[in-house]
């Protein structure tokens, strides 16, 4: 075996793990949409219609009182302020957000990564 014919399948892997996985980045099928406030709202994938990312949000709810669709809702708000026509969800994910200086537990809560976008 050559050394080219080693690199070949050692760099096929490496570019393998860029790939773009579920709750790790989007897809390139399309996702699944639903109005949440009034906009748009696309998650598992893009839509399949041009578009153009006018800006990233973040949320994070500060306790597990919280949810992803309060975040979620918390975010179509400031798309439709924004000018948003829609927004991608990135990301869910429950997070520390701190911990109880009490009894040192971690207090867990959602955080939601969206992509704001016109079409």
């Amino acid at each position: 075996m050559t050394i080219k014919n080693s690199i070949i399948p050692l760099i096929t892997l490496a570019l393998a793990g860029c790939a773009s996985t579920p709750g790790g980045g989007l897809s390139t099928q399309p996702g699944t949409s639903s109005l949440i406030n009034g906009v748009e709202t696309w998650q598992g994938g893009p839509p399949s219609r041009p578009y153009q990312v006018i800006g990233n949000v973040q949320r994070m709810g500060a306790d597990s009182t919280a949810t992803f669709r309060q975040e979620e809702e918390l975010i179509a708000d400031e798309a439709s302020q924004r000018g948003a026509d829609a927004i991608i969800i990135e990301n869910e994910v429950m997070v520390v957000t701190r911990v109880d200086p009490t009894t040192g537990h971690s207090i867990m809560g959602p955080k939601v990564q969206a992509e704001l976008i016109k079409y």
